[in-house]
């Protein structure tokens, strides 16, 4: 009976020594759904909500661009009245100097066409018109009178007014240079949260491969462990050990199931994929290995990425509405001058022959005399916005200065942590086996065992997280940048 107990553990242990690594092996067969890091990440651009959100928001700028381009340019519109009609009592002054109320009945019609040009240096308009009315009078007999206006030229400019269409020139396009610097930041914050997602189910992937092959490997030393006190080898204390151990395995098992199967849901909802469609992720083969020089990193920083642009953009602003603060507290005025032809006749025919001349000039103007220091109390709030503006960009630039050399410096941390994460993970690998080895022919306790297990899974864990870290540092870096350290070249994408 001893002897059968004796074959009995040895069955065991070759089961430990052989069949658990043929098990590890057949699950790091590569499973046919298997996408590598930047296979990921090309599918998220292409397909996930975020990317499609990003890329409908730089379009719409993209129109809002245009829509600004057009301001600049000659606009042609045609205007009109048909019918005017009126049916009423109206005043009529007498020779005589009173009034009476005539009942009248008259339609009026008319149309025009005209071609606009603003000037954008100076904030006035040219303009060109052209244009015809029909005047009807119902009484005992209908009359009927044309008027036109074959060719009007117009000239309007305000004087000493604030030019928003100057300060559109300077802010609109750097608002939509923003925009598409903000796609790029956009996509990059994306791949940084792919890489997040993508280790987060290959770590949950790794435990749940530790999970069954620790239940497995636990079942058999459990039945080897029974056997052992079943041959009074060791105590019953060392054969409870080895139960609880099995069944902590079997329950950490079901957890990593259901962690697994989450990670991954959230990982398909994240690419744009259908709850049920088949994704695997594997582990990086390849580990980039670059330098990254913390000046270049705040050069390309500041040039690329759109903090700094949105710096000089709320400074614009602040100064315009400081000149808006400051026009409006002024003396202003708007010159407006039309010159042209007109001509009136009872029958359409005529109405174009020998035109009259026309003119009309006038100047407008406003002089704020008293208002109980309104206009003061303007310019004062919008020059002291100016300056809170200033401090807090030189403030906001240096914090984000700060933030690119913290990266940077982890960057390099991060990547020697790689390194000697690889070199544990080796080592409680090695020390796992001959822990194994050793207490298969019984030299150690199951404790030591135990021990040796946990480090060892422990340091593969710490491996995946160490490569984990170094890859979204690698993408936080590109994402404050806009820059590919490993390429050399400025990062775009196309939309």
């Amino acid at each position: 009976m001893h002897r059968r107990f004796k074959i009995q553990a040895l069955i065991y242990s070759l089961l430990i020594t052989v069949w658990i690594p043929e098990l590890s092996i057949a699950q790091e067969t590569v499973d046919p759904h298997a996408l590598s890091l930047q296979e990921t990440i090309d599918l998220a651009v292409e397909m996930s909500p975020i990317s499609h959100s990003a890329r409908y928001t730089l379009i719409a700028n993209q129109w809002r661009y245009q829509s600004y381009r057009a301001d600049l340019l000659p606009g042609l519109s045609l205007s009109g009245d048909a019918p005017n009609y009126m049916r009423a009592f109206r005043e009529n002054f007498n020779p005589d100097g009173t009034t009476s109320l005539v009942y009248s009945q008259q339609s009026n019609a008319s149309m025009g066409l005209s071609v606009s040009q603003p000037i954008m240096h100076t904030g006035g308009s040219l303009s060109v018109s052209t244009g015809v009315t029909r005047l009807g009078i119902f009484a005992d007999e209908n009359t009927y009178l044309w008027s036109s206006s074959p060719l009007v030229l117009g000239f309007r400019q305000p004087l000493f007014q604030f030019n928003e269409l100057k300060w559109r020139n300077r802010i609109e396009p750097m608002q939509f240079e923003i925009a598409e610097k903000r796609y790029v930041e956009a996509i990059e914050e994306l791949s940084l949260t792919v890489t997040q997602r993508y280790f987060d189910v290959l770590l949950s992937k790794i435990n749940l491969d530790i999970a069954e092959v620790n239940a497995a490997v636990n079942d058999s030393i459990y039945n080897i462990s029974r056997g052992r006190y079943n041959v009074g080898n060791i105590a019953e204390n060392d054969l409870l050990q080895s139960e609880l151990q099995l069944r902590n395995a079997e329950s950490a098992l079901t957890q990593a199931r259901v962690n697994y199967d989450q990670q991954l849901n959230n990982f398909r909802l994240l690419l744009g994929l259908q709850p049920d469609a088949p994704i695997d992720v594997e582990m990086p083969e390849d580990v980039p290995d670059f330098s990254v020089d913390e000046g270049l990193a705040i050069e390309m920083a500041r040039r690329n990425n759109s903090t700094s642009l949105n710096f000089e953009m709320q400074t614009l602003e602040a100064e315009r509405d400081l000149d808006l603060a400051t026009k409006q507290s002024s003396f202003s005025a708007t010159v407006q001058a039309n010159f042209g032809l007109n001509q009136t006749s009872e029958n359409f025919s005529d109405l174009y022959n020998e035109p009259l001349n026309q003119q009309f000039v006038t100047l407008n103007f406003q002089v704020p005399i008293f208002n109980w220091g309104k206009q003061r109390a303007e310019v004062n709030y919008a020059r002291n916005t100016r300056r809170q503006v200033a401090d807090d960009i030189a403030f906001e630039q240096a914090q984000f200065d700060l933030e690119v050399q913290n990266i940077v410096a982890e960057f390099h941390q991060l990547r020697q942590q790689v390194l000697l994460a690889q070199l544990s993970e080796s080592i409680a690998d090695r020390r796992y086996e001959v822990a194994r080895n050793r207490y298969r022919i019984g030299q150690i306790d199951i404790t030591n065992l135990f021990i040796a297990q946990n480090e060892r899974d422990s340091a593969q864990r710490n491996y995946v997280q160490a490569i984990r870290n170094y890859w979204i540092s690698v993408y936080n870096l590109r994402r404050l940048t806009l820059y590919d350290f490993e390429q050399g070249v400025v990062i775009t994408h196309d939309y």
